[in-house]
């Protein structure tokens, strides 16, 4: 009696825990969906180490082309602050798809692959339960952990083709060692023992080679119960095209989820009897070995499969993190995209979508621009908003303004350079050779136009060979199929270049002692000269302010310098 009432009493417990546990778990999905919801209109808080952001791109480096977003361009605009500030992304499939969609700008679109995502982006933003509830399904796939789904499957091919004869031939030993036994025992036991003994160190050796391969095994396999469930989602109609590419790439890995639980398990120790028993025999047998190769198998066969089946899991992904970018931002647009040979790069109201309560601008070019102003003024944001809204407007169809129009471009910029110690080059090296890629890119013999920006040009070296190396240089991008917008010190070049460049300015106020900055964008050139009378502001010596005023003043009237004690 008393021992019943000790097994009552113990499965209630069990009982107890287990739900308690399902209980516990329910509440933590909701909580999550919860905060998923609650997210919806506003920027994402997603950061990453530099480590992480290289796992990232790693799926981006296996199908990089030519006129992609180089890495000077991507580093010189903080594109990776763009990619966490748009980053809504639930699994390692959707970030690293959308990553590699913010390197690769689309340079046409005969085949309406932009429409094709309107309308997927737009479902998903008008319908929150499908929203959240494809969401939570991804978030469940989750990360592949410190390597990228690529990683993991080189690393799967240098296994190479594994056969699974000699485990066959480990069973059939042991099942003719155990016939054996009832034939003759004294040669049938100690056959036993040695197969026994061979199997398990045989087992063992290929066991520790299996092992690290089992976390692409286990992600592959939720990727297709995530596929599962999408498609159980009913979405046939509202999304036709996506939900039958995912089904015909679904069905390349029909019973790869056939007994791969025990391959699964391959790195778990044993904790039940039940769980040790089955050990014992897996040792004896080879069947998660065998079930193992029969599964590298097929993912070598189907590595095609794979990537597709990455790429629709990805894009889903993706396309519900645009929308909630686009539900966080005060205003956006959808590009107007021409493959027309005339040139046409027009923003409304652009705006930088990483900086809080940004001052907006507009322009409307059909050639190139020449900025000036001083520092701080907002030439180098300025012509970063132009640069990422043409990215945007090319990757994810959404633009932080209130209307962009522009050619389908090659994108290239030369801005936020440094010395590179490694290669002990000094910055002047480093800007030369960024300038030199822009116009390799021009001088490419190609349909699509370029669109360049440079921030400072030549500014590593001297102002006399300074002004005459960037007149030349910015005047032979003006006429090779290129629009250039570059920002500058030197008032000489806006008059240099003035037939082949439109000038415009940003200026700032010196008011009671402070300076005000508008950040608008004015036509013309720059004409304040506050550069040093901030000297002044900041603190220096009033008797050094005004001698440098001097000398400036009287540069300007006889082009001579002369010191001034």
């Amino acid at each position: 009696m008393e021992m019943l009432v000790f097994l009552i009493v113990l499965f209630a417990v069990f009982l107890y825990v287990m739900i308690r546990g399902s209980i516990e778990e329910k509440k933590s999905k909701q909580a999550y969906r919860e905060r998923l919801r609650t997210l919806y209109g506003h920027f994402s808080d997603k950061t990453y180490t530099p480590e992480q952001l290289d796992r990232i791109a790693r799926f981006y480096m296996h199908r990089q082309q030519e006129n992609d977003i180089d890495a000077i361009t991507w580093n010189d605009l903080s594109m990776d602050t763009v990619f966490e500030r748009i980053n809504f992304t639930q699994s390692s499939s959707g970030e690293e798809y959308l990553y590699a969609m913010l390197r690769q700008p689309i340079l046409c679109d005969k085949e309406g692959r932009q429409d094709y995502m309107e309308k997927h982006i737009h479902y998903m933003m008008e319908h929150e339960k499908e929203r959240l509830d494809t969401m939570m399904l991804l978030h469940e796939l989750g990360n592949t952990g410190k390597y990228a789904l690529f990683d993991y499957l080189d690393y799967l091919d240098k296994l190479g083709v594994r056969s699974n004869l000699p485990h066959y031939g480990c069973i059939l030993l042991l099942v003719v060692s155990i016939a054996l036994i009832f034939v003759k025992a004294s040669l049938g036991v100690p056959l036993v023992i040695a197969v026994a003994c061979m199997n398990i160190v045989t087992y063992m050796k290929e066991k520790g080679i299996a092992a690290p391969y089992v976390t692409t095994f286990s992600y592959i396999m939720r990727m297709i119960k995530c596929a599962d469930s999408i498609l159980k989602m009913g979405y046939s109609a509202e999304l036709g095209e996506y939900t039958t590419s995912l089904q015909e790439n679904r069905k390349k890995f029909k019973d790869f989820d056939k007994n791969s639980r025990m391959v699964l398990m391959m790195n778990v120790s044993a904790g039940s009897m039940d769980e040790l028993l089955f050990d014992y025999i897996k040792m004896l047998t080879h069947i998660d070995i065998i079930r193992f190769n029969q599964m590298l198998y097929m993912v070598q066969k189907n590595r095609p499969a794979i990537m597709r089946l990455t790429d629709n899991i990805g894009y889903l992904d993706a396309v519900i993190s645009i929308g909630y970018f686009r539900a966080a931002l005060p205003y956006y647009c959808t590009p107007v995209l021409t493959d027309e040979k005339l040139l046409q790069f027009s923003l409304q109201d652009g705006f930088h979508p990483c900086i809080d309560n940004p001052i907006a601008n507009s322009f409307d070019q059909n050639r190139g621009m020449i900025v000036t102003g001083s520092n701080a003024s907002g030439k180098s944001t300025f012509l970063k908003t132009a640069a990422i809204n043409a990215i945007l407007a090319q990757t994810i169809h959404t633009c932080t303004a209130r209307a962009y129009c522009g050619n389908y471009f090659r994108i290239y910029s030369s801005m936020a350079l440094r010395d590179n110690l490694d290669q002990g080059e000094s910055y002047y090296i480093v800007e030369i050779k960024a300038l030199k890629r822009i116009i390799d890119a021009a001088d490419a013999k190609q349909s699509n136009p370029l669109l360049c920006f440079v921030d400072e040009v030549l500014r590593g070296t001297n102002t006399v060979e300074r002004i005459a190396a960037s007149a030349q240089i910015l005047e032979s991008l003006s006429y090779k199929n290129t629009i250039c917008f570059a920002a500058t010190h030197d008032i000489e070049l806006t008059h240099l270049l003035e037939k082949e460049y439109d000038n415009f300015h940003f200026e700032e106020e010196v008011r009671d002692g402070d300076v005000l900055f508008s950040y608008r964008l004015l036509e013309g050139r720059a004409h304040t000269r506050n550069a040093i009378k901030l000297l002044e502001i900041i603190g220096l010596s009033k008797n050094i302010v005004e001698r440098a005023e001097r000398m400036a003043g009287r540069f300007l009237e006889n082009r001579e310098w002369t010191f001034i004690n």
